[in-house]
Formats: structure tokens, C-alpha cells, sequence
């Protein structure tokens, strides 16, 4: 079963603290910070082992979520459907180190933040990932965090994922959490505008009735676009 990216080791006074303690919830690496956890990394598991990547980078890997999925995925991000879902990967070993890169396609529908309508929407997206060895993972955290208490300048980069038990990765996780990272969190259909405050206002001779037919002729409350 898929799971979300593992602990990361907290730091304590600039230092890695290597044993977290129970109960504490894993986090996401800094450039996935800005989300929850995606609730539907264990929708579509698609487990690799990494030892049977070939070691020229020429692994293709292509995924489909399916129809029963897709139901899913829609479920677990809010979306009023997903009518489609893949990724084109490719994998290649740098050592003990697995890196994955493709592109997604998706076809989703998402609800309006102005008009409240439901539209389809196209998305593509890069997806690039390295995965690694535990004990790897740890002292890069650990490398990091040196880094940061000697103030270097140069942008850090994330550490990678662990592996699954058995040195496995999960490539449909990889998936369904990139499909949440590439959503527009303030969805707006083509054409919608959120009304400004002089639309709000009514004039010294209009009555709120007016106000209130205006802002349905742009597409508010109850309006269409």
C-alpha cells in the first residue's frame, strides 16, 4: 500500500533529531510543504521494485488510473470528477539513488470559486522525484541541516524519498500526489471575475435589487458567467 512521503527528521536547536517520536505526523518536503498530505495517495497503488530499473535510465513506465480510481481520486481531492489520469515516467539509478521524471495528463472537473459552477479542466504536468535507501535519506537530512546551521546561501534541495519495505517505490502514489499538487486551489472558470467593491456598491438612484441584477448578469451568487 502506498503511504504518504515519510518523516522527515526534526530539528532541534539546528541539530537533526533522527528518532521521531510517536504520534508525530509525517510532513512533506519543503517544495510540497504548501499542501496537506493528499488524501488519495493509497487509491491507485503501483509498486516498482528499484533493483529491476535498468541501470542505462531507458526504464519507460507508463500508468492509467482507471475508471474506479479516478472515482476515487475525485472523492479524496474534492473534485466534482476526474475522467482521466496518466503519467509517461521514465526511471533511472544515479548510484543508490532512483530518479523519476515524466509528465501528467489529467482531465478533472472543478467547481468555480466565483460562479460556483462546475467546469472540466486539462491539466499537464511535469513530475520529477528521486527515491533512495533509508540510511541515504537520513544523512542527507542530516547534510542538510549542517548546511543550514553554517548559513550557506546556496538553495537547498530535497532529500529524497525512502523506499517502501522491500525497496519498492510506488510510482501510483507518485501520481496521485502530483495530481494534487498541479490542482488550482482557487479554481475560476474562463471568463469569471470576482465582482470589485465598486460593483458592490449601489449608486445614489439604484436600488440593492439593481446591484444584485448586475453582479448575476457577471457571473455572481446565483448568476451565470
Amino acid at each position: 500500500m502506498a503511504r504518504i512521503p515519510p518523516e522527515k527528521p526534526a530539528r532541534k536547536g539546528g541539530k537533526v533529531n533522527t528518532k521521531a517520536r510517536k504520534g508525530d505526523e509525517p510532513e512533506l518536503s519543503r517544495a510540497r510543504a504548501v499542501l496537506p498530505p493528499p488524501a488519495g495517495l493509497d487509491v491507485m497503488p503501483r509498486p516498482f521494485q528499484a533493483d529491476d530499473l535498468r541501470d542505462d535510465g531507458k526504464t519507460r513506465i507508463v500508468i492509467e488510473a482507471t475508471p474506479t480510481e479516478c472515482a476515487a481520486l475525485a472523492q479524496a481531492y474534492g473534485l466534482s470528477d476526474v475522467a482521466a489520469l496518466s503519467g509517461t515516467l521514465s526511471a533511472a539509478k544515479r548510484g543508490p539513488v532512483v530518479r523519476v521524471t515524466g509528465t501528467l495528463t489529467a482531465r478533472v472537473t472543478q467547481t468555480c470559486v466565483v460562479t460556483l459552477e462546475p467546469f472540466e479542466v486539462a491539466i499537464k504536468d511535469k513530475i520529477e522525484r528521486d527515491y533512495a535507501p533509508e540510511a541515504y535519506v537520513l544523512a542527507a537530512w542530516e547534510e542538510l541541516s549542517r548546511l543550514e546551521a553554517a548559513g550557506s546561501q546556496e538553495p537547498p534541495s530535497d532529500p529524497p524519498d525512502p523506499f517502501l519495505e522491500g525497496g519498492k517505490i510506488d510510482l501510483g502514489a507518485l501520481l496521485a500526489e502530483s495530481l494534487a499538487l498541479a490542482l488550482d486551489p482557487y479554481p475560476k472558470k474562463p471568463g469569471a471575475e470576482f465582482a470589485s467593491p465598486e460593483d458592490l456598491s449601489a449608486g445614489p438612484d439604484e436600488s440593492p435589487f439593481a446591484v444584485l441584477a448586475r453582479l448575476k448578469g457577471q457571473g455572481g451568487p446565483d448568476g451565470a458567467a
